[in-house]
């Protein structure tokens, strides 16, 4: 084969794979909504200059209080979280928020962060925060008052309970823009297969496994019934 037969052939799988990969790239991006084009675009912009181009002003403000999306709601309250997902200024800079409104002797369900360590700052009220971080780790916790902060580890299970009859407020940041979130309790019984918890749960059936699943609370959970009879709740 000569030289142009081999550069010609070269040139022509070079071009089949482009064509083929534009077409990829144009079916996938068929399905995405606008935020998601711009969250696209986001991520691959090269610069920060780019990013900044591709925002208004108003895009770099998100309100806690009314915002519509990242909200987790249970019967203890709710908790708003802007990440990447939702508040797309974030994307390029690591990190992320999360405020919890916590009602009167209610929880933030034992949870872990795949991606991010947290510092969590009381706003208001009091918290009973928690974190178990590993296999042979000893339990940290501690009773948190208005103005104070702790940290829970990257991957640490971790809880923060209001311990007042009154509402209470944390604000959690976190070193990454797409912490992820996953409750402890939700996804291991309600998550996992039956089979797989049952084992892990010596004693119980499957179909107690399965029954299980029906007192699974949202997030923010009503928290423990000391407190509770103590507020009078």
């Amino acid at each position: 084969m000569t030289r142009f037969s081999t550069f010609l052939a070269l040139f022509s799988i070079a071009f089949l794979a482009q064509a083929l990969a534009d077409s990829l790239n144009a079916r996938s991006l068929d399905h995405l909504n606008a935020t998601q084009l711009l969250n696209l675009e986001l991520k691959t912009a090269i610069t920060e200059t780019q990013r900044l181009s591709l925002l208004d002003n108003k895009d770099f403000v998100f309100n806690f209080l009314t915002s519509k999306t990242g909200v987790s709601m249970g019967d203890g309250g709710r908790t708003v979280a802007a990440t990447a997902a939702n508040f797309p200024a974030l994307i390029g800079h690591n990190i992320a928020m999360t405020v919890g409104f916590i009602g009167p002797c209610s929880i933030n369900l034992p949870h872990i962060h795949p991606r991010a360590t947290e510092i969590n700052f009381i706003a208001q009220g009091k918290f009973e925060a928690g974190f178990f971080e590993e296999n042979g780790a000893r339990f940290i916790v501690n009773t948190l008052h208005k103005g104070e902060v702790t940290v829970f580890p990257m991957g640490a299970i971790h809880f923060e309970q209001n311990l007042n009859c009154e509402p209470a407020v944390f604000v959690a940041a976190f070193n990454s823009e797409d912490p992820g979130v996953s409750t402890i309790g939700s996804n291991f019984i309600g998550g996992l297969p039956a089979d797989i918890v049952s084992a892990s749960l010596r004693g119980l059936s499957i179909e107690q496994v399965k029954e299980l699943t029906k007192y699974l609370p949202k997030n923010p959970a009503i928290g423990i019934q000391e407190c509770r009879k103590r507020c009078g709740l």
